[in-house]
């Protein structure tokens, strides 16, 4: 993680403690390891401030990631085809939210529930027809 990347996860705490307190709340804390609660906005803009942005310290995490291995029928523009099957790599199949284009803007579930057991149950076809 580069040095912008930290300080955008920093402005990311700070933004959502300043909007949690403009919203009424009580008190708020950092997803950060070394974080307070706080009970007024100027504490936890002066602490968070100072929480150390380092790996297994500050929070990292996300959901419903989509679009990373887009698919479509263009290899030039896409990492699978439609069915979750790699272009490039034999064998290789993504059966998951990441194969959407982009984000959907919705809960992926049904939609992933979906892909994933018609691409399995193709998967399972194309084996059983090798064997």
């Amino acid at each position: 993680i580069t040095d912008y990347l930290w300080d955008g996860i920093r402005q990311s705490y700070l933004d959502m403690a300043e909007i949690q307190f403009a919203a009424g709340a009580e008190a708020v804390q950092a997803i950060h390891m070394d974080s307070a609660w706080y009970t007024s906005w100027k504490e936890a803009k002066a602490a968070i401030n100072e929480l150390p942005m380092r790996p297994h310290r500050a929070r990292i995490f996300t959901a419903h990631q989509m679009g990373g291995c887009g698919m479509g029928s263009n290899p030039e523009e896409s990492v699978v085809n439609g069915f979750g099957e790699h272009h490039h790599v034999a064998n290789l199949s993504v059966h998951d939210a990441s194969i959407f284009p982009t984000s959907i803007g919705a809960n992926p579930q049904l939609s992933v529930y979906a892909l994933a057991a018609r691409n399995s149950v193709r998967l399972a076809q194309k084996l059983a027809a090798k064997s």
